[in-house]
């Protein structure tokens, strides 16, 4: 295998790197006094476009978000009754299809959800705007809704991805994880691939190098709880939800700033502190970390990069962005359709939120937040979902109040629905009552670092 790439490998990785930043990074006034990012604009083109043409007196989105839950979880019903060989002998399908049973049920949920709105039936406390129909046409299927935005991102998470930014940023990150977080450097891969791809996919990457011994069991567990942060590109969803994604390089300055600072604290307290610096009995320490000798920092960073390049085309692409449509709408979508009803319809008709928010709401209320008591349930229904957060505060809440919660939301980190459930099938020593704990500690430390970085950055 070549070691060292060409200039039309470092010249892909270049072009394909401020692609990427420009679309999801730089701000383009629209020529009415605010500004938008280039993939903003593309989303909302898109999304008006489809749902120009209605359906039963509703977008055309809707109706395309209905059939493709239902069709997800018809397919999880084949896969469990009659494990066909092309669902069994296909890894991706298998894990997608023949899910936990929380997860078929939440399916059936989201496609029941779907149907009592854009047919019309069932009580109005479920299918009402303070449940399914608020989560699927106001924030699921609306022009720039989940549906549009994931349209579009499948095949430009690649872009982020693929071409070697990655490894590049990597390479410059590697030398103060030891020190600042206390993880070996190939850390840094966890990290990135966490923040531009998934967290889930950063969950997995960590459990992978755990099992294989390249971590001990508490350099495992810090790296899950406190670098599989929510992705660029999902960070955008939660900014455009809640109506910032104009301010969505603030939001990501701020979001970046306040995990950085967790990720420094957390591991130097308990219960992250108390774990076991061991590797797995069973495999040993596997890990031996070499800097090559005479080589630059950015030599090496280049080189690197350009290797990924190499590897990456418009093939790669395509599969890979098929890839993230079946993750996103055979899974990601019918999971949030259900959880997201089920919070909001929670949210609306009964008072348990508000009860357990609480102390947060004081918090809130302490730092002069505006609507410290009325939004304090966002803080920790996100405990459920990343999402949830986002739809309930949607774009009526002050402003403020928006950018404080909306980032929390992304830097909780620990979420049932897709991180906790991975790192509780895993092998490192983390319980449901670490990640309660956990959860509730990054809260209480992240809330008043938010707070101030708001206002101190952000000026709408």
């Amino acid at each position: 295998m070549n070691q060292t790439p060409s200039k039309a490998d470092i010249a892909k990785f270049v072009i394909m790197s401020v692609v990427g930043a420009f679309l999801f990074l730089v701000p383009i006034p629209d020529g009415e006094g605010a500004a938008n990012i280039p993939l903003g604009y593309v989303i909302g083109w898109l999304g008006e476009a489809i749902n120009s043409v209605e359906i039963n007196g509703f977008g055309l989105l809707v109706l395309i978000t209905t059939l493709l839950i239902t069709a997800s979880f018809l397919a999880s019903i084949v896969a469990y009754l009659l494990k066909p060989s092309f669902i069994m002998e296909n890894e991706r399908l298998k894990h997608l299809l023949l899910c936990h049973p929380v997860y078929l049920v939440s399916k059936g949920l989201g496609a029941l959800f779907c149907w009592m709105v854009f047919l019309d039936f069932g009580p109005e406390e479920i299918m009402g705007w303070g449940g399914a129909t608020l989560m699927l046409v106001e924030l699921v299927a609306s022009d720039s809704g989940l549906v549009a935005i994931f349209i579009i991102l499948g095949f430009l998470i690649p872009i982020l991805t693929d071409f070697g930014i990655m490894e590049f940023v990597g390479i410059f990150i590697r030398k103060v994880l030891r020190t600042l977080f206390t993880v070996p450097g190939r850390g840094a891969i966890d990290l990135i691939t966490s923040w531009f791809s998934s967290s889930a996919v950063g969950v997995m990457v960590t459990r992978n190098q755990h099992e294989r011994g390249f971590y001990t069991h508490r350099e495992a567990a810090n790296l899950c709880v406190n670098f599989c942060i929510v992705s660029l590109p999902f960070a955008f969803v939660v900014a455009s939800t809640v109506g910032l994604s104009p301010h969505f390089g603030m939001f990501y300055l701020t979001m970046s700033i306040t995990a950085i600072i967790l990720a420094i604290v957390m591991p130097r307290i308990w219960p992250l502190r108390g774990i076991k610096d061991e590797y797995l009995a069973e495999v040993g320490k596997q890990i031996d970390e070499e800097v090559p000798p005479n080589t630059s920092m950015l030599s090496q960073a280049v080189r690197v990069a350009g290797l990924r390049a190499n590897k990456s085309n418009a093939g790669t692409v395509v599969k890979s962005g098929f890839n993230n449509y079946l993750d996103i709408f055979l899974d990601l979508i019918p999971v949030i359709m259900a959880w997201g009803t089920l919070a909001m319809i929670i949210e609306a008709q009964t008072p348990i939120f508000d009860w357990l928010s609480w102390p947060f709401g004081q918090i809130l209320q302490l730092f002069q937040v505006p609507g410290a008591l009325e939004y304090a349930p966002a803080t920790v229904v996100g405990f459920i979902d990343m999402f949830i957060p986002a739809l309930m505060l949607g774009t009526e809440a002050p402003i403020e109040t928006r950018f404080i919660l909306g980032v929390l939301s992304v830097v909780q980190i620990i979420y049932m629905a897709e991180t906790g459930v991975l790192i509780l099938k895993s092998k490192i020593p983390l319980n449901f009552g670490h990640l309660v704990i956990l959860f509730l500690m990054r809260t209480i430390i992240a809330l008043p670092i938010i707070i101030l970085l708001t206002r101190l950055l952000f000026n709408p």
